[in-house]
């Protein structure tokens, strides 16, 4: 969040390039990420301001990533989906700005009417409105995935594969042999699925709190595609493993919208990049049973795609 100086230094540096943009004294604090801020303009539309320094990677890259795909994907709507038209977006012509750290750009963007789900909220809720909102979710990613890839095609999309780059990132972050084994083996098994294809665009960051629902008669809002790109369909579960049953009914929507069920060992290397990020990101912090749910988790997820022995002094 921040203080009134500095939102008066992004509307300056902002408004030039962005029309109608409202004053500071009209924007309400929506979300913050570990990439940036959120925020609700009160014009119908949302205003993202992206660091250059948060989790994994660079700030830059994100922004750049996340603006090449709304541009493709162009507010792409369809039964069981919808994506935010992009409003504007540019880097900062001055990375400081006020008491802000550094920062990389903005992405101006039509808001999505619905609540923004949050982890804790889809497991809380009662097991029949779970299961409902599971199978939603995964038409919403077969919908998107279908036209996506089309509107990619068209536009002669390069956005490389999120698992992929995950990877790189978390075996520069870890320090140890075991996990850097774990990257390796979970590269070369990705890369050879990759190789079979096929290859459709994805979301890349699929987790409840990217999810906006306006209602069960409306279609599925989807935010933050700074991890879009070409990637197996696999890479759209890759947060649900600890999901729980929810992740069954998603696969279940899924399924009943393409004619096509996940591929499981597809699935498990996905959320395996994905927990070996988690790690890498929170290292040894919070309470210790916190780091044995997430070596578990890993281990887990290596074992279901048939990497049981990775881990293993060689």
């Amino acid at each position: 969040m921040f203080d009134p100086a500095t939102l008066d230094a992004l509307y300056k540096d902002i408004a030039p390039a962005s029309a109608d943009l409202p004053a500071p004294a009209h924007w309400v604090l929506a979300g913050e990420g570990l990439w940036g801020s959120v925020y609700d303009l009160s014009d119908g539309t949302m205003l993202k301001v992206v660091r250059r320094h948060g989790g994994l990677g660079n700030g830059e890259t994100l922004h750049h990533r996340e603006v090449q795909a709304l541009t493709l994907l162009n507010g792409l709507t369809t039964d069981y989906v919808r994506v935010p038209k992009l409003v504007g977006a540019a880097p900062f012509t001055n990375s400081y700005l006020g008491s802000a750290p550094p920062l990389a750009g903005w992405v101006r963007m039509e808001g999505l009417q619905g609540r923004r789900l949050s982890t804790d909220s889809v497991l809380s809720s009662p097991a029949r409105s779970r299961d409902l909102l599971g199978e939603r979710i995964g038409a919403a990613i077969a919908d998107f995935n279908l036209a996506a890839t089309r509107l990619a095609e068209a536009a002669g999309s390069k956005l490389a594969d999120t698992i992929t780059r995950s990877l790189i990132l978390a075996r520069n972050q870890l320090g140890s042999a075991e996990m850097h084994r774990a990257c390796d083996a979970i590269a070369k098994a990705w890369l050879d699925l990759c190789a079979q294809g096929p290859l459709v665009f994805v979301h890349g960051d699929l987790n409840p709190s990217n999810i906006i629902d306006n209602g069960a008669d409306q279609p599925l809002g989807l935010v933050d595609f700074a991890e879009s790109g070409w990637s197996l369909a696999e890479t759209e579960f890759r947060h649900f493993e600890p999901l729980g049953a929810m992740r069954d009914s998603a696969f279940r929507g899924y399924t009943a919208r393409s004619g096509n069920p996940p591929d499981l060992k597809a699935y498990y290397l996905a959320s395996a990049a994905d927990a070996l990020m988690v790690i890498a990101l929170r290292g040894n912090a919070g309470h210790p049973r916190d780091q044995m749910r997430r070596t578990g988790l890993l281990r887990h997820c290596l074992h279901e795609a048939g990497l049981t022995e990775t881990m293993s002094e060689p």
